[in-house]
């Protein structure tokens, strides 16, 4: 109890930093030669403040980039996939395999620096240049002038978005 009766929290302590994990806005990065990148320093905080120093990375189910969970967002994310996984239908097996072995687990070094495997990099298209992009939970990693399928880029115009957001918000 604090002095005026009422009860105190420690905040550092008691609140689960997971629940207001948010990685938000976009940031070119550079990596060296040996493939490491220094995490933005915005999301760095983020994840020193909650404790995560394990990362999970592998390339994203739909776009051409590389997604990067932390640790505890990667366990919550394969224990909703487990948790319909039904281990005696076979193509379900194939599916669970190439999603876990495909990831790989990712440590910040001392400096701040995420080490990235070449495979990830090449699947991708990453060279030298990078941008991290916040998706709220995880990571995106692209290159920048890469587009996805058909031609279109990843992110759209500020007046496609309008219209987009309009009708996603209004139907």
């Amino acid at each position: 109890m604090g002095e005026s009766g009422l009860k105190m929290h420690n905040f550092e302590t008691e609140y689960d930093y997971r629940q207001i994990m948010s990685f938000i806005g976009q940031f070119p990065v550079r990596l060296d030669a040996k493939n490491r990148a220094f995490m933005p320093a915005g999301f760095r905080r983020i994840l020193q403040q909650s404790g995560e120093q394990t990362l999970v990375v592998r390339k994203d189910y739909y776009e051409n980039c590389l997604v990067v969970y932390p640790a505890s967002q990667w366990r919550d994310e394969i224990a909703k996939v487990r948790a319909k996984l039904n281990r005696f239908d076979g193509n379900q097996q194939m599916v669970y395999r190439k999603l876990v072995s495909e990831a790989q687990e990712l440590q910040l070094d001392s400096n701040g620096r995420i080490l990235f495997p070449q495979a990830l990099l090449d699947k991708v298209e990453i060279k030298q240049d990078a941008l991290f992009v916040g998706m709220e939970q995880t990571i995106e990693i692209w290159a920048p002038d890469m587009a996805s399928a058909g031609g279109q880029q990843p992110f759209m115009s500020d007046a496609d978005f309008a219209d987009s957001l309009k009708k996603f918000m209004t139907e």
